[in-house]
């Protein structure tokens, strides 16, 4: 397996569009409060929509972390980062408080499935349970609302190849189907390797390497390769749109 590009990068992405879609969302509903002067008109749509960009701010958080630790960054960015978008959830207030606590998926080291090795497919994986909840400062107004709800982040990765001996040398296709959540996802950058003499070579111009993307979120390379060892195995090292690594490996047919 070809291993990941160390990026060095901190893990301590929060995403600022969520914290400004949260700020523009209580500064309206403080804004309808201060003209009516009645909490009714302000709290039926603006602290369920507050608690949607949050919930849209933990996804993003997820997302972050996910993409720096399958690039060399530490496991516990994870963890580190909803920490510290707990504690900036926790400083919002719009005549009352919010807090958000979560839990990481015990059955997984961290919170975290990183699956690279399995012949065929590879995953990259967050899952994360939180809880948030709004309660009024004003008393006697019994205004208190709590949602839960899930995270799971996944890129996956599927991969097989085949070749064609054509005049002694060995035509490759390999065909890659990329998916976030389970839903097809496009690439931001694709390197296929072929393995040779234990070491994994990236195919170029000389090889006649040719990748076609269908814009559905699969891929096929096609490259020669001479005096090809038997079995040839291959691997794939994807960054998808939202800055996922995810690799697999597969033995051509």
């Amino acid at each position: 397996m070809v291993k990941p590009n160390r990026r060095g990068r901190s893990g301590q992405i929060i995403v600022v569009t969520a914290f400004l879609i949260a700020l523009i969302i209580t500064s309206t509903a403080a804004y309808i409060y201060e003209l009516s002067g009645n909490i009714g008109d302000a709290d039926t749509y603006t602290i369920n929509d507050l608690i949607d960009s949050i919930e849209l701010g933990s996804t993003h958080t997820i997302i972050s972390a996910l993409a720096d630790i399958t690039n060399g960054g530490s496991t516990q960015t994870l963890a580190n980062d909803l920490n510290e978008w707990t504690v900036a959830v926790g400083q919002q207030y719009w005549l009352g408080k919010l807090t958000l606590t979560y839990e990481l998926n015990d059955s997984l080291p961290a919170g975290l499935y990183i699956g690279w090795a399995a012949m065929g497919s590879g995953v990259s994986e967050a899952w994360v349970r939180a809880r948030v909840g709004f309660r009024l400062n004003e008393s006697g107004s019994g205004i208190e609302m709590q949602r839960s709800y899930y995270v799971n982040v996944s890129s996956s990765l599927y991969l097989e190849g085949i070749t064609q001996n054509t005049s002694g040398t060995e035509r490759v296709s390999v065909s890659c189907s990329l998916f976030n959540e389970d839903e097809p996802a496009l690439a931001k950058n694709l390197t296929i390797y072929y393995r040779e003499s234990n070491e994994w070579i990236a195919p170029n111009a000389t090889n006649n390497y040719v990748l076609r993307d269908y814009g559905n979120g699969t891929y096929t390379a096609i490259f020669d390769v001479e005096n090809m060892t038997t079995p040839l195995y291959v691997s794939a090292r994807v960054i998808d749109a939202r800055q996922i690594l995810v690799q697999a490996n597969a033995t051509c047919l």
